[in-house]
């Protein structure tokens, strides 16, 4: 979290302020898609009045449906896994997690892999798919820089703690790379599915630290997959 840039391989790099405050900057000698960039006053304006669509409001059910279609018992389960296992049944196949069936409530969700204690939780995994995949679906409907920006907004005004803030934000902009990757087309399957497997990638970075390098911190690169802790390896209140 304190390099200050984020390479996220084809899809460009994303830089970011000492607090988090991050911009995607493409590679140099590609040419990057013109997208309708909504703004965030038609972001309020079609989220927060009485004219809203439900269908489309990113409101509070909404963001917990992106956060549970992770888990195998998701009643979204259909639009974001049509095919395939969920984003805990792959930790549980591929990674050794234990299953997890709620990671904000339910058990397993503090448990890692046998014998590495220095992998992150599934609820700390939960956190950085749901802003992710939240700022991806966000970017296809209002651009992501706009996507990119109200995130931004949340976190500065949400009363949230700095270093959750710098969390949030890198997890938001790679979300919103992600979705420049995928294109205006992509399906919200499409989607979870990229994000999902950038975390995997992160993780399998991760299990490849030698014994003597392992810490509950993320690479440079990529997704930050760790709640802030402090000296004693405890969570740092979001607060």
């Amino acid at each position: 979290m304190n390099n200050p840039a984020v390479n996220l391989g084809a899809g460009g790099f994303v830089s970011y302020m000492e607090d988090g405050g991050a911009a995607v900057t493409l590679p140099e000698m590609v040419e990057e898609p013109q997208y309708d960039e909504r703004g965030v006053g038609a972001f309020l304006a079609e989220q927060y009045t009485p004219f809203a669509d439900p269908a489309t409001q990113f409101d509070a059910a909404k963001q917990t449906e992106i956060r549970m279609s992770a888990t195998p018992g998701s009643e979204a389960r259909d639009v974001y896994y049509p095919e395939g296992p969920t984003f805990y049944e792959t930790l549980q196949q591929d990674f050794n997690y234990p299953l997890v069936q709620d990671p904000l409530d339910g058990p397993n969700r503090f448990e890692r892999p046998p014998g590495r204690e220095d992998m992150p939780t599934p609820q700390e995994l939960a956190d950085t798919r749901a802003h992710m995949l939240g700022t991806a679906m966000i970017s296809a409907d209002y651009g992501p820089e706009t996507a990119v920006r109200l995130g931004n907004i949340k976190e500065d005004f949400g009363g949230s703690n700095r270093l959750h803030r710098a969390m949030d934000k890198r997890n938001n902009a790679v979300g919103a790379s992600i979705f420049k990757q995928a294109g205006i087309q992509a399906t919200p399957a499409q989607l979870a599915q990229m994000v999902d497997n950038r975390i995997f990638q992160q993780l399998n970075t991760i299990l490849g630290r030698p014994e003597g390098e392992r810490s509950l911190s993320s690479p440079d690169e990529g997704p930050d997959v760790y709640f802030p802790r402090d000296d004693y390896g405890y969570f740092i209140s979001d607060y």
